[in-house]
């Protein structure tokens, strides 16, 4: 095992307390049953990748023992067994050191002597490991892309394929290197995070596991790890295994689905519903993300005294022509009123922008009470083209100045819709307007009916209990063929 040279640590985010969430044990003995690790163990090579103190990797060599046992091996050869057929790699010096003495633990408890373990305390994604694996099972690293450090991120971006755009997860390398370390016949079983089935930014991982996988458990509003949010879902991958279809199960409703892995799309859709026509809701109305001020605390108002001419905020007084009523889903479930800054105005229906000396002229109040942000402002990751006192993306601007729909990013039980007048400016939430002559009633209809609900029970991402992430695409990519006007 050598490793490769590679200046590049991790951040003290990437190793503190929230990355180190071990595997349960009812989870780790359906991994290893699944992936068929139960018998006649002898000689198949074994790799755990972030073996942290040694869940999976304890569990694993403990079968390994007691199989080599009941065949009579003796106990220099499973000695020798252990020390040839089991790899295993740990970052963090802690649980590396835990792992060593747990495992020596089990030897004693096996009553077997001294083995030098192939434990190694490194990087997963430096090394460079001269062998492939019957078995590879384990939990690789739940890390966001936040934060993982600069030097990782162009690391990893460099030298993995399903990196290569957007913002990874960290246990996408980790899946990819290990499908590189498997026989032509091995067996792979990881806990992952569920949204790897639907963020669009995993769609190359997707694309390297779609002809490797098997099966899926999928455990959805069942939670595996106490405190984290995160759904988790077991996969087996076969190199050996040529079915056309996926065994998926559904946990959580103890639901059973084969599908055919050549109908799954960009999104992984667990479902046995097909259609041959699709009538898709893009093509009559357009869902959006709405505007990004990319500082709400300089641009929403929410606590002021309203005047004859003026909002007065604080020591401010902002023009009321300046401002336009505010919405997101949030405000709106809770009947909250809010205005935020509207440095626009909109002429025979066309947008247009301020250039700052309007402003000084129209609105010095607004300006005043957002140069109290600038230096916040002009830190922002806004469009190239915004100015200071702009919001940070505003292309939604074009298609507001009309009534509209939004509803939120985020499902519980039941989708809410909020009808907004001509004057409202969505801040947060997906907004929808016609592209055709069909009433916005109709979206209202279709986006809160059972077929649409059930479309994102599928489509959605799980983020919390019975939460789910769903985004614009997925709305316009709802068939509206499923809806029935009730």
């Amino acid at each position: 095992m050598k490793q490769i040279k590679r200046k590049v640590k991790y951040s003290e985010d990437m190793v503190n307390e929230k990355c180190h969430v071990f595997t349960p044990i009812h989870i780790v003995n359906k991994m290893l049953d699944d992936v068929g690790y139960i018998n006649d163990l002898y000689g198949k090579t074994f790799l755990e990748n972030s073996c942290g103190d040694g869940q999976v990797l304890c569990e694993a060599v403990n079968r390994y023992i007691i199989d080599c046992k009941q065949k009579d091996f003796n106990d220099k050869e499973i000695i020798l067994g252990l020390e040839r057929d089991f790899f295993a790699v740990e970052y963090d010096k802690k649980n590396f050191e835990k792992c060593i003495s747990n495992l020596n633990k089990l030897l004693s408890l096996h009553e077997l002597e001294f083995v030098r373990w192939n434990v190694f305390n490194s990087d997963f994604l430096n090394l460079k490991i001269d062998k492939k694996f019957d078995f590879i099972v384990g939990n690789p690293p739940y890390i966001s892309y936040a934060n993982i450090d600069s030097k990782n991120r162009n690391f990893i971006r460099d030298n993995f394929d399903s990196c290569k755009k957007g913002t990874f997860d960290y246990c996408y390398p980790f899946i990819e290197l290990s499908l590189s370390y498997l026989k032509s016949d091995g067996k792979l079983a990881y806990l992952i995070p569920t949204n790897i089935f639907k963020n669009v930014f995993a769609k190359d991982l997707r694309a390297l596991l779609l002809d490797k996988i098997t099966k899926i458990l999928d455990y959805k509003t069942k939670k595996i790890f106490k405190n984290v949010l995160t759904s988790s879902s077991i996969i087996i991958c076969d190199l050996g295994n040529l079915k056309s279809y996926i065994n998926y199960h559904d946990v959580s409703n103890n639901q059973y689905i084969s599908i055919d892995r050549k109908t799954l799309g960009e999104k992984w859709v667990f479902s046995t519903q097909n259609c041959d026509k699709k009538v898709l809701f893009s093509e009559y109305f357009l869902a959006a993300t709405s505007v990004a001020t990319l500082l709400n605390e300089a641009f929403i108002i929410k606590n002021y005294e309203e005047m004859q001419d003026y909002f007065s905020v604080g020591n401010t007084l902002i023009e009321k022509g300046a401002l336009r009523p505010a919405a997101s889903p949030r405000t709106l479930s809770k009947n909250l009123q809010e205005f935020i800054i509207f440095p626009y105005e909109y002429i025979n229906g066309k947008l247009q922008r301020f250039e700052i000396e309007e402003m000084i002229n129209r609105y010095p109040g607004a300006l005043s009470h957002l140069e109290k942000y600038r230096e916040k402002l002009n830190l922002r990751n806004s469009d190239s083209s915004a100015k200071w006192f702009e919001y940070g993306r505003s292309q939604a601007l074009d298609n507001l100045n009309q009534e509209k729909l939004l509803t939120s990013f985020i499902v519980t039980n039941k989708v809410n819709v909020y009808e907004l007048d001509v004057d409202d400016i969505p801040y947060s939430g997906i907004y929808i307007v016609p592209k055709s002559n069909l009433d916005l009633s109709i979206a209202k209809k279709i986006l809160e009916s059972k077929e649409f609900l059930e479309y994102v029970n599928n489509i959605g991402i799980y983020i919390s209990g019975s939460s789910l992430r769903i985004t614009a695409n997925d709305i316009k990519n709802f068939d509206i063929s499923k809806w029935r006007v009730r």
